[in-house]
């Protein structure tokens, strides 16, 4: 869907839902023009079904903190999905996307101390150096480059597999299944995606069980699966969800925010006179491009009033980030990237129970990827101009198939 439209009164008009983006790093217009009407509006998902629109930041703060009376249980069937191939994500995001309440809480106490600022702390040296091999390697093949191929695939990946206790050997294989699983055209595709990344990773857990170490993977084994907390088929779902969260988060913000960056001199020579300003970037862009738009999704358990609207029981709510970070009233001149604007408040690792759990990592990664960039290749810049880029169209995150790049 692409924004289409279909009168119901002359008071309401429905939009088709999701609507694409017209710019890379730009939210689709429409949501501006929803925003002026209120916090609420009604869209229509790809199956004729019904959900809320949730625009305004304070509404969409207040409800990512309530999963007591909205839940992310994509199993309910009245779950709002967004394209045919989310039929088989319940099978994965149950592992802990998915889940509400106590059950929800528990994944995240056991795997939570594995993404402290304090332990992410102790991978700065590794992403670094992971970091500089891939720069070293794309400079010496000499431009134009893929940075998406050269660089932004390849950070998340390896640093993830390290993190989890998976060999990066096999990263084609998975790669290539996690965005069929995200990007699928078909449900059956989808599922045999998820089928063959499934597989290989139960084949990983098996092989780990002769091999513990200090990763995820191995606490998992010791700790869930040897007493009998967790099955076999959990934890590899649950790896499932870490590698993809890991992976393909971080790729879409590396080649969005390389070419927001590009795009916007002036902050960039900022940026590059004066390196201390780069947390703040960061959170500047992970607020600009708020990625992960399609994915924060909900449904009632009850009736619930927001805004003067009654959001009934059973009805889907969609929590746009890319509307509420963009709101006005909290983050004034809202559609102009500043670096050095307070983002506080954002939303764009969530909010509440369900808030990114792997921000930290992804913040440090970030940060090395795109201070090294400026650093080690200062002449950076694109090799195509913005409206060939490729985008990710039909895709669960938001992102470029690819970023042409030289220096």
């Amino acid at each position: 869907m692409t924004g289409t439209t279909t009168t119901l009164t002359a008071r309401e008009t429905l939009h088709d839902y999701p609507m694409r983006r017209g710019c890379p790093y730009q939210p689709p217009a429409e949501y501006a023009e929803l925003s002026k009407e209120g916090a609420l509006s009604r869209v229509r998902l790809y199956d004729g079904r019904f959900a809320w629109l949730v625009t305004h930041h304070p509404e969409a703060r207040e409800l990512f903190a309530d999963d007591a009376r909205f839940s992310s249980n994509h199993e309910n069937p009245a779950f709002p999905i967004l394209a045919e191939r989310e039929r088989n994500f319940p099978e994965f995001t149950q592992a802990l996307f998915g889940l509400d309440g106590d059950p929800h809480k528990e994944r995240r106490r056991m795997l939570l101390p594995r993404f402290t600022s304090k332990q992410v702390e102790k991978l700065r040296p590794a992403i670094q150096k992971v970091t500089d091999d891939l720069i070293d390697e794309m400079l010496a093949k000499g431009g134009p480059a893929d940075l998406i191929a050269a660089l932004g695939r390849a950070v998340p990946a390896t640093v993830i597999c390290q993190i989890l206790g998976i060999s990066y050997d096999e990263h084609e294989l998975f790669e290539e299944h996690a965005q069929g699983i995200m990007m699928a055209p078909t449900l059956d595709q989808a599922v045999e995606a998820g089928r063959v990344l499934l597989d290989y990773l139960d084949q990983v857990v098996e092989a780990k069980k002769d091999d513990l170490s200090d990763d995820i993977l191995s606490m998992l084994i010791k700790e869930r699966l040897n007493t009998g907390q967790l099955t076999q088929t959990d934890v590899s779902k649950l790896m499932v969800a870490l590698l993809i969260g890991g992976q393909e988060t971080t790729n879409s913000m590396i080649g969005l925010g390389v070419l927001t960056l590009l795009t916007h001199p002036e902050q960039l020579a900022m940026l590059r006179e004066d390196p201390s300003l780069l947390p703040g970037a960061v959170e500047e862009l992970v607020r600009y491009l708020s990625i992960a738009d399609l994915t924060t999704l909900r449904i009632a358990t009850e009736d619930v009033e927001v805004a003067g609207q009654t959001i009934k029981k059973g009805e889907g709510v969609i929590l746009s980030t890319a509307a509420a970070n963009r709101d006005p009233a909290v983050f004034p001149d809202a559609d102009t990237f500043d670096i050095r604007r307070s983002t506080k408040g954002h939303l764009g690792w969530g909010h509440g129970p369900h808030r990114c759990m792997g921000e930290n990592l992804a913040r440090a990664e970030l940060e090395i990827v795109f201070g090294t960039l400026l650093r080690r290749v200062p002449t950076l810049r694109l090799a195509v101009p913005v409206e060939e880029i490729p985008m990710k169209v039909g895709m669960t995150l938001e992102g470029l198939l690819a970023l042409p790049v030289t220096w």
